[in-house]
């Protein structure tokens, strides 16, 4: 954790809207989004989006045999080449969030994606490009799912689509600050 801190603070004060926390998820949030994604028997094609300093990419690293793959997306350079040096082997994809859909997945695939985006403090027309990719993405997948942390227990963002439904999973108080985990799935 100590060593992700350096990089984590370069990109908060490069551009501090994109980054929206105060420090990295710790341990017991990124073990707690795992969990959630392996509540499902077949979680799927794995994406965390906003991988950043790879905190709960590390969780989802540990349990990937339990999934058809696991992918990571992060804008930030910097943070991508530490993502590559710490996960050996894993497709890291260098591009904004809102560009998800443009990944060669299976049609008709089972697929989780994993956010650890600032959805709340990400400029208007940013949060309209991600929420839009999130409904398209939603319509490749014959079983989607979106787990997504806040703060405060607050809903994440509104919904992308009329078809994807919020459920709060759980609060995790030993995280600074407290994070609520939400899922936004399939009705």
């Amino acid at each position: 954790m100590k060593s992700d801190l350096l990089p984590f603070w370069r990109s908060f004060l490069r551009d501090p809207r994109h980054i929206g926390a105060i420090a990295p998820a710790g341990r017991p949030l990124s073990d707690a989004m795992a969990r959630e994604v392996l509540a499902v028997a077949h979680p799927g094609i794995v994406i965390e989006l906003g991988a950043g300093t790879g905190s709960i990419t590390q969780a989802l690293f540990e349990v990937r045999h339990r999934m058809t793959e696991l992918i990571a997306v992060e804008k930030t350079p910097e943070l991508a080449v530490r993502l590559r040096q710490k996960f050996p082997g894993m497709r890291i994809h260098v591009h904004c969030a809102s560009e998800v859909e443009r990944l060669s997945l299976p049609r008709h695939c089972d697929l989780t994606l994993v956010s650890s985006l600032p959805f709340r403090s990400l400029p208007t027309r940013d949060k309209q490009r991600l929420s839009s990719a999130i409904a398209k993405i939603s319509e490749m997948a014959s079983h989607f799912r979106l787990i997504q942390y806040s703060y405060f227990g607050r809903l994440p963002f509104p919904s992308p689509t009329k078809n994807l439904v919020w459920r709060r999973s759980h609060t995790i108080v030993r995280n600074l600050p407290p994070a609520t985990v939400w899922v936004l799935e399939q009705t």
